[in-house]
């Protein structure tokens, strides 16, 4: 089902529908400031097991969460004082950052070094999600594992018909990744360049 949704002026019906999807253990795609994401509630296992057989992912591949601020952020991962600093320059926007994560991350979000990748994307959709179920949802771009992200809702709709409950339509989104950078012990390292300039990270 694809639904239009302004977190601005939230149509009743609409946003308690959403709701009842992400708190039901359901999957919504929407867009971000970067790609279409697919998500769900962040502690619900069997969704993010579903999410995964739906884009045929290998289970080992961690996923990323969309947190609503960076108090969100602090409660889920390790975040040192210049950390705060780095991700207060670039947050809301188009990168992912890697840190260790805390222990009340689910494991089966985390990497094998008890990592997880965190996003506040600079779009209003994402952020009024997690706001919705008061906590943070998962992230994972809209595309089946080694084929084209799709830019469409309604190629979206119809290639992932049986398990995405709800299609948020943001338009044609342009696929651009985000800027993937791990942050651990202060030390910088970019693991992808995408549309986060490198300047924000690099000064």
């Amino acid at each position: 089902m694809i639904v239009e949704w302004d977190p601005a002026r939230p149509r009743k019906k609409v946003t308690g529908m959403i709701k009842e999807v992400l708190a039901g253990g359901g999957i919504i795609a929407y867009p971000t400031d970067t790609v279409y994401g697919m998500g769900c509630d962040l502690f619900n296992i069997k969704a993010i097991r579903k999410l995964y057989q739906s884009k045929r992912l290998d289970s080992k591949r961690a996923l990323s969460v969309i947190c609503r601020d960076f108090k969100d952020i602090s409660t889920y991962a390790v975040m040192s004082d210049p950390a705060f600093e780095l991700l207060k320059g670039c947050l809301p926007g188009p990168y992912t950052f890697v840190l260790k994560a805390r222990k009340i991350m689910p494991k089966l979000l985390m990497t094998d070094k008890k990592e997880v990748g965190i996003r506040i994307p600079d779009h209003p959709v994402p952020a009024a999600l997690a706001e919705l179920i008061e906590r943070p949802i998962i992230n994972t771009s809209a595309r089946i594992a080694g084929k084209e992200v799709l830019t469409d809702p309604r190629q979206i709709e119809k290639n992932f018909k049986d398990t995405v409950d709800i299609v948020i339509d943001g338009g044609i989104v342009v696929s651009s990744p985000s800027t993937v950078v791990r942050l651990l012990d202060d030390t910088i390292e970019v693991l992808r360049e995408g549309k986060g300039s490198l300047r924000n990270i690099l000064r």
